[in-house]
C-alpha cells in the first residue's frame, strides 16, 4: 500500500524552537558518520547486517544527495541519536525531506520535531522550490502528528488518501486541513472521520442484471444512494424490487426515469452497442454518466458523445473494468512514479471462449447484437489497459482477422474467432492487442516494456492470480539489464472496501472515482469520454484495416474539432438499426448464413437452463 505523501508549501512559517539541554545538530563528515546512520535507522528503516546495502540505496546512489550538505545529525552531548536528510530534486525544483529517524533508545522524548525544523530551514532558504515533500505511514503516529504539527499539508495522489486521512485526523481529534493535489495546488477541506460529511449521489441504473454490482456499490459507499433501476423486463425488475424494497424507484421507461429529480447519474448497464444513444440523451437531461463497455457503436455516436459532453459539461466516465484490476491499478502507478521510464512496447490480451454460455449471452436470439459485432469491436479490454497505464494516444493501427472457425459457426456468430491490432502511439511505441470470443482458451493479460524495465501481469494458466498480480523488473539505468523480479503489492488504501466486488474490485473503482469526480475532485483516476475513444477506435479501425487487406488506418482524434465533420455522418457498423445504409458485415469473409437449427438448438438450452433456475428458486422458497 502507498504511503501518505505530504507537502510542505515555501513561504509557510517554519516553527523554531529551541535544542533541549545538551543537544545540538552537526552534520555530516565521515566514514564513522555513516556507521551512526545505519544504527539510528534500525528502527525500521534498515536492518541489522545491511549496513552498506541502506547506504547505496537510501542515500549513494540518489545523484541529487550530498550527504555532506544534505544530511543532519541531531545530537546529544555529541552523540549522533537522530537524523535527518534535506535534499532537492534539482530536476524537478523540489525540496524532499529524507531518512528520518529517532535512535530508539531516545525515541518518545518528541525530539523528530527539531529534525523537521532543521530541514524546513535549510529548504526555506533555497530559490525557486514549488514544494517540499515527504512521504510516511500512518502507523508512526507521533511523525504524522509532527509533521502537521510542522505545517505540512496531506497530498491526494493515490487510491483511497483522502479515506486514510480522514481517520488519521480522527486519531488526533484534528477537525479539519487543507488537502492538496499532487502539483500542490488545493484539492478540498477534509474532516476527521466522525464529522466527514460527504455528498450521496443519487445512482439510477438501466439494466437490472449486469447493472447488480452497481446497486450493491450504492448498499457500501457512503457517496452513493440507489434512486431507480431501470430495465425492459419487469419479471427482473420485480426480482430487484425484492431485494431494494420500494424505496427505489423502478421504470421500464428510460425517458420517465431521466424525469426522476432524485436521478444525478446515470449507470449504463444495458446491452454494449446501445449506451451512446442513452448516454447522450442522459447528459442532456442533465444527468452524469457511468457507461459500461463498450462506448458506441459508430464515429457518427462518437462525435455526437464527444460533442454532448462538451456541451452540457457533465461527467461521462467509461466503465472499462480492466484497467482497475489491483494489478493494473499498481502498473499506472509505478509508471507515474517514473520508476521504469519511459513506455515503448505492449502487449494486451483478452481472449474469452464464450462457447459454453453462449445461449445465455445471446438469449438463444441470432439478431443478438453479440452475433453481429466483428471480432475486434469489443476490443477495450485489451487496448484500454495499457492505452491508460501511459495516457499515451494511439495514432494508426493494423488489423488482422483471424480465419473462421467451427466454434463460431456453432455459435451462430458472424464475427470472425479473434482480431489483432497493432497499433502505434503518438510516441512511437507500439501495442499489439489480441481480442476474441472464438479461441479455446481464455486469457486476460498485459505486459509493458519501458526504457528502465517491463511489468507483466500473471498468466491464466498460471495459477498465479492474474490480474491481482504484477511481476516487475527494474533497472537503475538504461544500459542494464537486471534479472531481478519483483512482485510490488497490489493492495492500496481501497482493496478492503472492494474485497469482494466483481473484476478484481474494480467495479467499486469504477464508481468510487467517477463519483469523485462529479464532486468535484479534478484529478481522480477515471476514464473520460476522450480516453474512452482512445480506447475504442483502434478497434474499430483495426477492423476497416482487416476489411482492405490490413493495411494501417490513421486513427482520428475527436479532441481535434476540425477532425469530427469528416466522421460526423458515418454510420459504418455491423449494426442494422444503427448503421441504415452503411451496414457492414461482422466479418471480412461477408455475412454467413447459420443454419436455422443452431438458434433453435441454443433456444432449447436457453429454456432448459431457466427451469433448472426456476426449479431451484422453488425448492429454496418451500423451504423458507
Amino acid at each position: 500500500m502507498a504511503q501518505l505523501k505530504m507537502y510542505w508549501l515555501p513561504g509557510s512559517p517554519v516553527k523554531e524552537e529551541p535544542l533541549p539541554e545538551g543537544y545540538s545538530f552537526s552534520n555530516y563528515r565521515c566514514e564513522e558518520d555513516r556507521i551512526a546512520w545505519h544504527h539510528i535507522c534500525l528502527n525500521g528503516l534498515t536492518s541489522e547486517g545491511d549496513e552498506k546495502g541502506a547506504w547505496e540505496r537510501e542515500i549513494a546512489t540518489w545523484p541529487d544527495i550530498d550527504p555532506y550538505k544534505d544530511m543532519f545529525f541531531l545530537d546529544y552531548k555529541g552523540e549522533h541519536i537522530g537524523t535527518i536528510t534535506a535534499f532537492v530534486w534539482k530536476e524537478k525544483r523540489v525540496g524532499d525531506v529524507h531518512m528520518v529517524s529517532i535512535r530508539t533508545d531516545f525515541r518518545g522524548k518528541g525530539l523528530a520535531k527539531y529534525l523537521t525544523q532543521v530541514a524546513l530551514l535549510k529548504h526555506s532558504k533555497e530559490k525557486d522550490l514549488r514544494w517540499v515533500e515527504l512521504t510516511t505511514s500512518e502507523s508512526r503516529i507521533p511523525a504524522v502528528k509532527g509533521y502537521l504539527s510542522a505545517g505540512f499539508l496531506p497530498v491526494e495522489y493515490d487510491y483511497g488518501m483522502e479515506e486514510r486521512w480522514e481517520s488519521v485526523l480522527e486519531t488526533f481529534q484534528m477537525d479539519h486541513i487543507q488537502m492538496l493535489y499532487e502539483d500542490a495546488t488545493p484539492y478540498k477541506i477534509i474532516y476527521r472521520k466522525s464529522k466527514a460529511n460527504h455528498p450521496v449521489m443519487g445512482i439510477g441504473v438501466v439494466g437490472a442484471k449486469r447493472g447488480r454490482v452497481f446497486m450493491e456499490y450504492c448498499k457500501k459507499a457512503p457517496e452513493a444512494a440507489l434512486a431507480a433501476v431501470c430495465d425492459k423486463d419487469e419479471d427482473v425488475l420485480d426480482a430487484v424490487r425484492g431485494e431494494y424494497g420500494n424505496d427505489v424507484s423502478y421504470y421500464t421507461d428510460f425517458d420517465k426515469m431521466l424525469q426522476d429529480p432524485a436521478v444525478g447519474c446515470v449507470v449504463l448497464a444495458n446491452y454494449a452497442n446501445e449506451h451512446a444513444p442513452l448516454a447522450i440523451k442522459a447528459m442532456r437531461a442533465g444527468k452524469h454518466v457511468i457507461s459500461e463497455v463498450l462506448p458506441v457503436q459508430n464515429m457518427k455516436e462518437a462525435v455526437e458523445l464527444v460533442e454532448t459532453v462538451e456541451q452540457t459539461g457533465k461527467v461521462y466516465a467509461y466503465a472499462e473494468n480492466c484497467c482497475f484490476m489491483p494489478a493494473l491499478r499498481k502498473m499506472k502507478w509505478i509508471y507515474k512514479m517514473g520508476w521504469v521510464g519511459e513506455f515503448e512496447y505492449g502487449e494486451g490480451e483478452y481472449v474469452h471462449n464464450c462457447e459454453p454460455d453462449w445461449y445465455r449471452l445471446v438469449e438463444g436470439r441470432e439478431d443478438h447484437w453479440r452475433n453481429r459485432m466483428d471480432a475486434f469491436y469489443y476490443c477495450t479490454h485489451a487496448t484500454g489497459p495499457i492505452v491508460h497505464v501511459t495516457g499515451l494516444r494511439p495514432v494508426s493501427v493494423i488489423g488482422v482477422e483471424g480465419p473462421g472457425n467451427a466454434r463460431m459457426s456453432r455459435m451462430g456468430a458472424q464475427g470472425a474467432p479473434f482480431g489483432v491490432e497493432m497499433i502505434t502511439l503518438e510516441n512511437g511505441a507500439v501495442i499489439k492487442c489480441l481480442q476474441g470470443l472464438g479461441l479455446a482458451r481464455n486469457s486476460l493479460w498485459y505486459s509493458a516494456y519501458f526504457t528502465r524495465g517491463r511489468m507483466e501481469t500473471a498468466r491464466n494458466d498460471s495459477g498465479a492470480g492474474e490480474t491481482g498480480k504484477l511481476y516487475m523488473t527494474n533497472d537503475k539505468t538504461e544500459a542494464e539489464n537486471d534479472f531481478w523480479v519483483q512482485t510490488p503489492e497490489t493492495e492500496d488504501g481501497l482493496s478492503k472496501l472492494a474485497d469482494g466486488f466483481g473484476h478484481g474490485g474494480s467495479e467499486y473503482y469504477i464508481m468510487h472515482n467517477a463519483i469523485s469526480a462529479m464532486f468535484g475532485n479534478e484529478k481522480t483516476d477515471y476514464i473520460n469520454v476522450y480516453e474512452a475513444m482512445d480506447m475504442f477506435l483502434p478497434g474499430l479501425f483495426a477492423y476497416r484495416s482487416a476489411l482492405v487487406g490490413s493495411r494501417p488506418c490513421r486513427i482520428p482524434d475527436l479532441r481535434d474539432k476540425d477532425e469530427r465533420d469528416r466522421w460526423r455522418n458515418d454510420t459504418s457498423c455491423p449494426f442494422p438499426e444503427a448503421a441504415g445504409d452503411m451496414l457492414i458485415a461482422g466479418s471480412k469473409e461477408g455475412h454467413r448464413e447459420i443454419p436455422k437449427d443452431t438458434f433453435e438448438k441454443l433456444k432449447e438450452k436457453q429454456a432448459w437452463a431457466r427451469e433448472l433456475v426456476e426449479e431451484r428458486n422453488n425448492r429454496r422458497k418451500s423451504k423458507e
